[in-house]
């Protein structure tokens, strides 16, 4: 039997008042296992409702909510009192978002039946499988095109550089770069593309081969970890909101492999096991890389949202999430420093990631975090009876985006980010194209 929306509120504020009280009074296990144990059971719900491994409401429980939980295991010198400010914002967040999202997808799937008699059929003047190819050869297309007159200009690539530290953070040209980027979005619409042929008992074809193959080649050129990982993400996701089946030790497995890369790359870096317990403050100074890494890159994201509640004195008023309009609109360059002068707050000056609602009261305080919560959940309605409606394929696409950006929400704020804009207005104008 599926619990309701509503009844499921009821036991997610008692567990998250538990977890208050214990972290007042100092027992952060119990604090701890409050809230991580709401995120197992809000995905576990939704995934019993939705059938589905990626389904957006579990995995933004899993995201926020079991890195909150996560963060209050407090194992380092760095984690604070937090605020009563703190406390609610979380709280209200994943609250809002939750009723909302279920609300606008009951009524968008309402009025759909409503509606439905008014439809009409129609023929299309493309084929789905042509206009799948042609949107992977155009974007292919654009984003080579884009790199090599970024390489021909600034006179490098990334891989080839020597005495170079961090080449692709120099490798950027304003307006241009977006575009080389863009090749993030074609391993999934290939996946999408072979889904497609094979429902039509099709092989896999050039086009659909190269469209894994070139973006991932053109990432490993720029020397940039997140854009691979990004895209090959993306590509599992897309993979499996089209119906491919993954087992949940698969997933697991995945994960931990991500982690242990990451791991790896760190120690390959020279940062010493010592030096980065040293960094986090972590109490036991013995405690493990492959803890302190994956913890600290959670827990202290939200202590420093509790350093802004405590020390922020003047709200940003929607400046701090306009940033990725007044860049992409060009708005920014008639000011340079238009969104761009407010103070980030934080635990120590090398740990600067942030959780997804940091800018949301940086702008408004309390009211800014419900307000986004209310439009991240009236999209995710909408974007859920799309996909389980299954009648436009780029719907997956977009689900697959907010699958990634959801299940690392703990991490920073994507959607003050120009790029996570600039890629979901590309998925959008595919979708409707289609």
């Amino acid at each position: 039997m599926i619990i309701s929306d509503f009844k499921i509120s009821i036991l997610y504020t008692a567990a998250y008042f538990i977890s208050f009280m214990s972290g007042r009074a100092g027992i952060s296990a119990l604090s701890a296992i409050c809230l991580i144990g709401m995120a197992v059971f809000f995905y576990y719900t939704e995934k019993k409702r939705t059938n589905e491994l990626l389904n957006l409401r579990g995995l933004m429980a899993l995201g926020i909510l079991g890195g909150e939980g996560i963060a209050r295991l407090q194992l380092s010198f760095l984690s604070t009192v937090w605020t009563e400010s703190t406390w609610l914002s979380f709280y209200l967040f994943y609250l809002v978002f939750f009723m909302v999202s279920g609300a606008a997808e009951r009524f968008t799937e309402s009025r759909a039946l409503l509606s439905k008699k008014h439809l009409s059929l129609y023929k299309r003047k493309i084929s789905d499988t042509a206009l799948h190819r042609s949107i992977i050869i155009l974007v292919i297309i654009i984003s080579w095109s884009a790199f090599f007159y970024e390489a021909a200009n600034l006179g490098f690539i990334p891989l080839f550089t020597v005495d170079m530290p961090h080449a692709y953070s120099y490798f950027h040209l304003k307006g241009i770069h977006y575009f080389t980027t863009l090749a993030v979005l074609v391993p999934a619409v290939s996946v999408l593309y072979l889904e497609h042929r094979k429902k039509q008992d099709l092989k896999p074809d050039a086009v659909s081969i190269l469209g894994i193959f070139l973006p991932l080649l053109l990432s490993v050129l720029l020397v940039s970890r997140f854009q691979f990982m990004f895209a090959a993400i993306l590509a599992v996701f897309a993979a499996a909101s089209s119906g491919r089946k993954y087992k949940l030790w698969q997933v697991i497995t995945i994960f931990m492999l991500m982690v242990a890369v990451y791991v790896t790359i760190t120690i390959a870096r020279a940062h010493s096991v010592e030096y980065l317990n040293s960094i986090f403050e972590m109490k036991n100074p013995d405690t493990p890389i492959f803890i302190t890494q994956p913890y600290m890159y959670i827990a202290n994201n939200y202590d420093n949202f509790n350093v802004m509640t405590r020390e922020l004195t003047v709200h940003s008023n929607g400046l701090k999430m306009l940033y990725p309009f007044t860049t992409l609109t060009g708005l920014k360059f008639l000011n340079p420093d238009f969104g761009m002068g407010f103070p980030l707050f934080t635990t120590k000056e090398e740990l600067t990631t942030v959780t997804l609602i940091y800018d949301a009261w940086y702008d408004f305080g309390i009211p800014g975090v419900v307000l986004f919560a209310a439009v991240i959940g009236l999209i995710t309605g909408f974007i859920l009876y799309e996909h389980k409606r299954d009648s436009n394929p780029f719907a997956k696409l977009i689900y697959a985006e907010l699958a990634f950006y959801f299940s690392v929400s703990f991490f920073t704020t994507w959607f003050s980010n120009p790029s996570t804009w600039f890629y979901l207005g590309f998925s959008v104008l595919f979708y409707l194209v289609y």
